[in-house]
């Protein structure tokens, strides 16, 4: 009776075969060096610009906006092959996918609805508010 049994478990079990083990493998290898690539890209890039770039002029949202890139490629890839949504129906991919744009977008708008109402502030008090109006206002503090 134990023999029966036995063979009923390993008709029923799941284990991948070695030729999709090493394909599983090689995936995360290549996914570990693509990441590694990338924020090393990232750190260089991000040490030149600070030393090179900025001080010839050019813009810091062009520097945010080359780490925001990256960040999103990695995030894509470990969502793809760490969390193994590759192998997802499309429409799962969607629905995981589609909440973390929107996630970015939030991310994004509150940053310029922050940065609008601190400049609205600045108009408002200037940089330096009198003593009286932080008094009147608490809350609008002196910043050093």
């Amino acid at each position: 009776m134990a023999h029966h049994e036995e063979n009923i478990k390993l008709e029923n079990h799941l284990a991948m075969t070695q030729h999709e083990y090493e394909h599983h493998k090689t995936d995360v290898w290549k996914t570990t060096i693509l990441l590694s690539v990338v924020t090393i890209v990232e750190v260089v890039f991000a040490i030149y610009y600070e030393k090179s770039l900025i001080p010839a002029g050019w813009p810091l949202w062009a520097l945010r906006l080359f780490l925001v890139a990256a960040s999103l490629i990695k995030a894509v890839y470990i969502m793809a092959v760490f969390m193994h949504v590759k192998h997802e129906k499309k429409a799962f991919i969607f629905t995981i996918t589609i909440p973390f744009t929107l996630l970015i977008w939030m991310i994004i708008s509150f940053m310029y609805d922050g940065d609008s109402w601190n400049k609205m502030n600045k108009k408002r008090f200037g940089e330096n508010p009198h003593p009286a109006v932080v008094e009147q206002n608490k809350g609008v503090t002196k910043h050093h």
